[in-house]
C-alpha cells in the first residue's frame, strides 16, 4: 500500500514537473519566435536603415519580446492555449502586414524607408491581449482582435485589388468617400460576394469570441497580469508617442486627417485672402447683365468622346456639333490632361491658384470664386457630387464661399442624375452678372447609375456592361450639357462657357487609387465664346486659338478662367493661362499624378487621332 502511494506521488510530481518544464520550454520558444520574426520582418522589409538604427530597433524587439512573455513565465501560465495563440496571431498580423505590403509596393522605386512602429506595436498588442484574456477580459480581447485582424485583412484585399499598399492617395479617397459611393461600389459586385464578405467578417468575430471564453487565475496572478495589461495599454495607446500611432497605417490615417484639418484654414483666412486680392478688368464688362458658365465633368476621358477622337459610337454629338464651328465660337483642346486621378486632389488645384508648378498651399490660394466676387459677379455653385460637410474637402470649402452653394439631395442608396441640376438654374437672376458653376456626377463609377434607363443608347437596359455603360454615360452627360447651354443662352445672356473634366478613367478596368495609365488623365477641355465676348476680348480669343494645339493640365484652370475674364492681378500668372499669348507651358514642362509623372511620357496619345468629318452612327448598338 505504501509503495502504491509513493509511486502515485512520484507520478503526480513527475507529471507536474513535466508540465512546468514543458510550459517553460514553450514560453522560452515563444520569446525566441517573437523576437526572431520581428527582427526578420524589420531587416527584410525595410531599406536604407543606418547601422545604429538597425541595432537600436533589434534591441527594442528583443526587449519587447521578453516583456510580453515574462508575466506568463512568472505566473506559470501555459502558452499552449488557443486564446494565447490567437493573441499572438493578431499581434503578428499587425506587426507584418503593412511593412510587408509597403515593401512589395515600393522596393523597386524607393531607396530607403523604415517601418518599426507597427512591429513593436504588434509585439505589445500580443502582450496586452493575452494578459487581458487571462484576467477575465476575454470578450473585450475578442472584439479588439477582430478589429485589428479586419484592418490587416482590408489592407491585404486592397493590395490584391490594386497591386499596391494603401498610400496617401488611397487614404485620401477612403476619408473623402461619400456613403452613396460606398453603396454603389458594393452594388457593383455580385450580391453573393457582398453576403460572403459579411459572413466572413461575422464568422471571424464569432470565432474570436468563441476562442476567448471566460478565464480566471489566482488573485496574485490577477494583480500581476492586470498591472502588465495596464502597462502594455499605456505603452501602446499613449497619445503622440504610443506605438499604435507610430504604426505606418495609423500614421498615414493621421497625416491625411491633419492635412484635411489644415485645409480648414481656408475658411478662417478668407477675409485676409480677399483683403489682399487686387483684381481689375482690362476690358469693360458688357453693358447688359450676363452669365459665365463653368461645367466640371467627372471621369470623362477624351479617348472615348466622339468630339475628340474617332470612336465607334457618337458618344458626344452635341459637343461635336458645337465644335463644327471651330475657330468661330468654340475651341477644343485635344491635349488637355488632369493633374491627378481623383476629384478632390484635382479640384483643390483647378479651382485655386494652387498648382503642381507653384507650390502654393491650398488654404492661402485665391479661388475662381474670389476673383469673380472682386469683379462683382454673383456666384452660383450647384453640385450633384454630394455635400460632405464644410470640413471635409477643399471642393466644399471653395464652393461654400459662393453666394449660393447647393447640392442635390443625396438620399441613402438613391441615384441622382445630373439633370436634377437643371431646376437650380431658376434661382439665377438675369438682371445681374452671374458666374455659374455646375459640378456633375458625369461618368463616375458605377457607370450604369449615371443615366436613366430611357437614355440607354447602346446595350441592353439595366445590364452591367462597363464599356457600353460608360459610353451611355458620356452620351447622357452630353445631352444634359446641351440643355444647360441652351437654357443659359436663352435666359441669362450666356457670354462664355468652359467645360473640362476632373480626370479620365479606364472603363474596362477596375478603378485604382494610383496611376495605372495616362488614359486616366486624358480629359476634354472646351471653351465657347459669344460674338459679343469675342469682340470685346479679341486678344484673349486669338490667344486661345493660337494655343489650341498646346498641352495643358487642369490645375491651370484658375489661370484659364482669369484670362477669359481678362483680369490683371497679383494673384494671376498670365504665363500660365491658355487665354494668353504669353502661355509658357509645353509638353515637356507639364506633370500629372500630383507632380510625379511627366506628360511627355505618354507614348500612347498619338493612337487617339482627331475626329474625322465622317461621324459614327449614334443609334448603332454595341
Amino acid at each position: 500500500m505504501k509503495s502504491f502511494v509513493l509511486l502515485s506521488t512520484f507520478r503526480n510530481f513527475a507529471s507536474m514537473y513535466g508540465t512546468v518544464l514543458s510550459n517553460m520550454v514553450g514560453l522560452v520558444l515563444g520569446m525566441l519566435l517573437t523576437a526572431t520574426v520581428s527582427i526578420w520582418v524589420y531587416l527584410n522589409c525595410n531599406k536604407g536603415m543606418a547601422r545604429n538604427a538597425r541595432g537600436q530597433q533589434m534591441r527594442r524587439f528583443v526587449i519587447a519580446s521578453l516583456l510580453v512573455w515574462l508575466p506568463m513565465v512568472v505566473t506559470a501560465v501555459s502558452p499552449f492555449q488557443m486564446p494565447i495563440a490567437l493573441a499572438w496571431l493578431t499581434g503578428f498580423s499587425w506587426a507584418t502586414v503593412y511593412p510587408v505590403l509597403f515593401h512589395l509596393s515600393n522596393r523597386r522605386s524607393s531607396p530607403d524607408y523604415e517601418h518599426y512602429g507597427e512591429i513593436a506595436c504588434g509585439i505589445y498588442v500580443f502582450g496586452f491581449l493575452s494578459a487581458l484574456w487571462l484576467i477575465g477580459g476575454g470578450i473585450v480581447a475578442a472584439v479588439l482582435e477582430w478589429g485589428l485582424l479586419m484592418i490587416g485583412l482590408s489592407q491585404v484585399v486592397y493590395y490584391l485589388l490594386y497591386d499596391s499598399c494603401v498610400d496617401a492617395n488611397g487614404m485620401k479617397i477612403i476619408q473623402d468617400t461619400h456613403y452613396n459611393e460606398i453603396i454603389e461600389f458594393v452594388r457593383s459586385y455580385p450580391w453573393w460576394m457582398t453576403v460572403l464578405t459579411l459572413l466572413v467578417s461575422l464568422m471571424l468575430l464569432a470565432a474570436c469570441i468563441l476562442v476567448n471564453g471566460f478565464h480566471s487565475v489566482g488573485w496574485w496572478q490577477t494583480v500581476l497580469l492586470s498591472a502588465s495589461a495596464v502597462f502594455f495599454a499605456v505603452y501602446i495607446f499613449k497619445p503622440h508617442r504610443g506605438m499604435f500611432v507610430r504604426s505606418g497605417i495609423v500614421q498615414l490615417w493621421l497625416n491625411i486627417r491633419d492635412y484635411r484639418a489644415g485645409n480648414m484654414r481656408y475658411r478662417s483666412e478668407t477675409a485676409q485672402r480677399m483683403q489682399n486680392l487686387d483684381v481689375r478688368t482690362l476690358t469693360a464688362l458688357p453693358s447688359e447683365p450676363h452669365t459665365l458658365m463653368v461645367i466640371i465633368g467627372e471621369s470623362a476621358s477624351r479617348d472615348y468622346m466622339s468630339a475628340f477622337t474617332k470612336t465607334a459610337h457618337d458618344t458626344t454629338p452635341w459637343l461635336r456639333e458645337l465644335l463644327a464651328d471651330s475657330r468661330q465660337h468654340t475651341i477644343a483642346f485635344p491635349h488637355a490632361y488632369s493633374c491627378a486621378m481623383h476629384t478632390v486632389q484635382v479640384l483643390e488645384k483647378s479651382l485655386t491658384e494652387m498648382s503642381q508648378y507653384n507650390g502654393k498651399p491650398f488654404y492661402t490660394s485665391c479661388s475662381i470664386v474670389d476673383v469673380a466676387h472682386k469683379l462683382g459677379y454673383r456666384v452660383h455653385w450647384y453640385s450633384n457630387q454630394g455635400h460632405l460637410g464644410a470640413a471635409d474637402t477643399p471642393i466644399t470649402l471653395v464652393a461654400e464661399t459662393a453666394d449660393v452653394a447647393k447640392w442635390t439631395k443625396q438620399d441613402l442608396g438613391k441615384v441622382q442624375y445630373d439633370e436634377e441640376l437643371l431646376g437650380y438654374l431658376d434661382e439665377l437672376d438675369p438682371a445681374v452678372n452671374n458666374l455659374l458653376v455646375l459640378h456633375l456626377k458625369g461618368s463616375h463609377f458605377n457607370f450604369l447609375n449615371r443615366y436613366p434607363e430611357k437614355d440607354t443608347v447602346w446595350g441592353e437596359v439595366g445590364v452591367q456592361d462597363n464599356m457600353l455603360n460608360y459610353e451611355n454615360s458620356l452620351h447622357y452627360t452630353d445631352s444634359v450639357m446641351h440643355r444647360f447651354f441652351d437654357d443659359a443662352r436663352q435666359r441669362f445672356n450666356l457670354q462664355a462657357f468652359v467645360y473640362f473634366s476632373d480626370h479620365g478613367t479606364q472603363p474596362d478596368r477596375h478603378r485604382s487609387p494610383n496611376f495605372c495609365s495616362f488614359e486616366q488623365t486624358r480629359i476634354p477641355l472646351v471653351v465657347w465664346m459669344s460674338d459679343e465676348w469675342k469682340t470685346a476680348h479679341q486678344a484673349r480669343w486669338d490667344a486661345l486659338v493660337g494655343n489650341a494645339g498646346q498641352y495643358w493640365t487642369n490645375d491651370l484652370f484658375y489661370e484659364l478662367l482669369c484670362g477669359l475674364m481678362d483680369v490683371e492681378s497679383q494673384h494671376f500668372d498670365e504665363t500660365a493661362s491658355l487665354a494668353s499669348s504669353a502661355y509658357r507651358y509645353r509638353r515637356s514642362d507639364l506633370l500629372t499624378f500630383e507632380g510625379r509623372l511627366r506628360i511627355a511620357d505618354d507614348q500612347e496619345e498619338a493612337l487617339f487621332a482627331p475626329q474625322t468629318t465622317q461621324q459614327p452612327d449614334e443609334t448603332e448598338t454595341g
